[in-house]
């Protein structure tokens, strides 16, 4: 293989990269056309590297719209690349003896670029529960997944991602000012756990605790939400506690120490 056709190739998996990352920011997928248009490469260099990442399964494409988006093949790379260690499996039994304390669906979930992403859940034990889909990606500012990520940063990463987060209303009782999201997420630190009071949705409470790693770093969080009858805001410190107890019980299981 010669020096131009190395180059060639080297150019194509980087072109390929462009075009996934283009796509992790796109999670409801883009068009061939509008792939084109955000890279500014040619037409037929896009197609044919849509078209190998979807042959491979790394793309999946609408069949009415045409859009091309991540597949779960590529949410699984990702998952497996959080840590160096299978938090999923870790953190399973923990999530199981949680969901069987409250009833609620149990999540687990880690921080992506701008958003708080799904990686697995317990299905609650009761009649009616929520059920979320893999790779759900939530707001930073909204939920308590996210709000719970954020506040247990290190203060720089924190500081960076404020600058840079868009605080979009979801409803009329969304955090959408920057000053007051700093102090929500100072009285996060404070108490050890995040809520979400219809914040994202009417009717729906959410409760999250964060999850470190060996280095003391917060890498996931685990939460639950329910309907506002069953999660009652009276109720919700009570609850905290154990999905705090849970979480910390899954930063041990995964070398966290606590520090003196």
């Amino acid at each position: 293989m010669d020096n131009e056709e190395l180059k060639g190739n080297a150019s194509m998996i980087e072109k390929s990269m462009e075009v996934l990352e283009l796509l992790a920011n796109h999670p409801k997928g883009l068009t061939l056309q509008e792939m084109v248009t955000l890279l500014g490469y040619p037409k037929s260099s896009v197609y044919k590297i849509a078209n190998t990442l979807y042959s491979l399964n790394y793309l999946g494409k609408e069949l009415d719209s045409l859009k091309y988006y991540l597949s779960r093949k590529l949410l699984k790379l990702g998952i497996s690349a959080v840590s160096g260690y299978d938090i999923i499996e870790r953190s399973q039994e923990h999530m199981k003896r949680l969901r069987d304390q409250i009833g609620e669906s149990i999540m687990i979930g880690t921080l992506l670029d701008q958003e708080a992403l799904l990686l697995n859940q317990i299905q609650g034990s009761i009649d009616f529960v929520f059920t979320l889909k893999q790779g759900m990606r939530f707001s930073l500012h909204s939920t308590a997944p996210g709000k719970v990520l954020l506040a247990f940063l290190h203060p720089e990463a924190q500081k960076a991602k404020l600058n840079t987060l868009q605080l979009d209303a979801i409803n009329e009782y969304t955090i959408t000012d920057k000053e007051l999201l700093r102090q929500e997420l100072d009285r996060i630190l404070a108490q050890g756990y995040a809520a979400d009071v219809n914040e994202t949705v009417k009717g729906v409470h959410c409760v999250a605790a964060p999850i470190f790693d060996e280095s003391n770093q917060v890498i996931a969080c685990v939460w639950t939400s329910g309907p506002a009858g069953r999660l009652p805001e009276e109720q919700i410190p009570a609850i905290a506690r154990l999905i705090m107890d849970c979480g910390m019980a899954i930063s041990y299981n995964i070398g966290y120490k606590k520090e003196k």
